[in-house]
C-alpha cells in the first residue's frame, strides 16, 4: 500500500482522527517542532494515537490535546492531579501545569523511525521514558554533551 504525505492544519484533521477513533482505528501523525527531543525528530518521525480516557492517563503517557489557545501539542506527563495534568516536552524544562483533563484527545501508543514500528510498551522505550523523567533537572546539560558528542562523531566520518 502507498502512503501519501500532506501537510494539513490540525484543526482540518481533528474530525477525520474522532471519527477514525469511533471506528476502533489508530492515526499516524508526522511530528512536527523538536520539543520532544532527543525522542522525536521533526520531519522524521510519526506518532501512533488512539482515543482514550481523557481521566485515565498517567505520569509517563504521552498525549495529543489541545491547549486552551487552541494549539494541538504532543508532550509528556509528569504529574496527575484530580482534575489537571502537568506535561513538558522531553527537550523542556519549562512545564505545562494545570492543563484540565478534558482537553487530552488522544494517547501515543507507538512511533514510527526510519519505517520501523515502536510500541509504546516496548521495553526500551519505557526505559527511556522513566529515566528521561527521572533526569528532567539536568536535561540541559544532557543535550548540550549529547550534542556536541554527535557534531564530534559527525566530523570524524563515523
Amino acid at each position: 500500500m502507498k502512503t501519501v504525505q500532506s501537510q494539513v492544519a490540525m484543526a482540518e484533521l481533528l474530525p477525520m482522527i474522532e471519527e477514525s477513533f469511533r471506528q476502533g482505528m489508530t492515526v499516524t501523525l508526522g511530528v512536527t517542532g523538536n520539543s520532544m527531543l532527543p525522542l522525536f525528530r521533526h520531519g522524521r518521525d510519526s506518532v501512533i494515537l488512539s482515543a482514550c480516557d481523557p481521566t485515565a492517563l498517567r505520569r509517563g503517557d504521552v498525549p495529543l490535546y489541545r491547549r486552551p489557545d487552541g494549539r494541538f501539542i504532543l508532550h509528556r506527563i509528569l504529574w496527575v492531579k484530580k482534575d489537571t495534568y502537568t506535561l513538558a516536552g522531553d527537550a523542556q524544562q519549562e512545564l505545562e501545569r494545570g492543563l484540565p483533563k478534558n482537553c487530552v484527545l488522544a494517547v501515543m501508543t507507538g512511533f514510527v523511525r526510519k519505517g520501523k514500528t515502536v510500541s509504546c510498551r516496548n521495553v526500551w522505550y519505557r526505559l527511556y521514558s522513566a529515566l528521561w523523567m527521572l533526569v528532567r533537572p539536568i536535561r540541559p546539560f544532557l543535550i548540550r554533551v549529547g550534542s556536541r558528542m554527535w557534531r564530534w562523531w559527525k566530523r570524524e566520518g563515523k
